[in-house]
């Protein structure tokens, strides 16, 4: 029969035992709970960077249309009684007013998308999302003025604008992009966007916008 000393030192061997396999078991508890919320963490930033750079791309094409000349079907249309009551210059005015302001709640709607997306994804990794984004920002904001300007000039008490005037006809230069998109601002636009998008590019996984894939940890 083993002797009480001998006894003693068994159960407390089976004690320390069991104490290291519980610390083991708490090991690889929190080990897996932290694994799980650094891979949760990395789908949700991977998620909110597409989503990013969706809307990215949405807000650019809005901005571009937003300075188009107005399509036909966007004219509005007068009836008899409007057309004996007002100038063809008025008409012209109030068409033109119309169909901008109607892109306008578009492009504003677009861009709100766009700032909620950049939101997003600034909570997941900070305000280095924003500086990426500030000279496409600044574009944005330049496409929205230019339409703004030729809006006031469209509306400017100060003499009577028209198609034909030497003022109305500068400011639509100014405003309109390219028939090829190829004008200076519609360029640093897109060029604007590119670089933001390249500076997003560790949490897509790539690492050019063409959309190599990447074997990177993002943690």
């Amino acid at each position: 029969m083993p002797s009480p000393e001998l006894i003693a030192w068994i159960t407390l061997f089976k004690e320390v035992l069991l104490g290291l396999a519980a610390l083991f078991a708490i090991s690889i508890g929190v080990y897996g709970i932290r694994a799980w919320k650094r891979d949760l963490v990395g789908k949700e930033v991977y998620i909110a960077t597409k989503k990013l750079v969706r809307e990215s791309h949405l807000l650019s094409k809005s901005a571009i249309s937003l300075r188009n000349p107005i399509y036909i079907s966007e004219k509005l249309h007068f009836t008899q009684e409007d057309i004996l009551h007002s100038t063809e210059i008025e008409r012209w005015s109030k068409s033109e007013s119309k169909a901008y302001n109607i892109r306008i709640d578009k492009f504003v709607d677009a861009k709100e998308s766009y700032s909620s997306a950049k939101l997003d994804l600034r909570v997941l990794v900070g305000s280095k999302v924003y500086e990426g984004f500030l000279p496409f920002d600044h574009l944005i904001g330049e496409s929205l003025n230019r339409v703004l300007a030729y809006l006031e000039l469209i509306h400017d008490e100060r003499y009577v604008a028209s198609p034909e005037s030497l003022a109305i006809i500068n400011a639509q230069k100014i405003m309109y992009p390219s028939k090829d998109l190829d004008d200076e601002l519609t360029r640093r636009l897109q060029d604007a966007r590119e670089e933001a998008e390249k500076s997003l590019l560790n949490y897509l996984h790539r690492n050019g916008i063409r959309g190599y894939k990447v074997l990177r940890d993002t943690s």
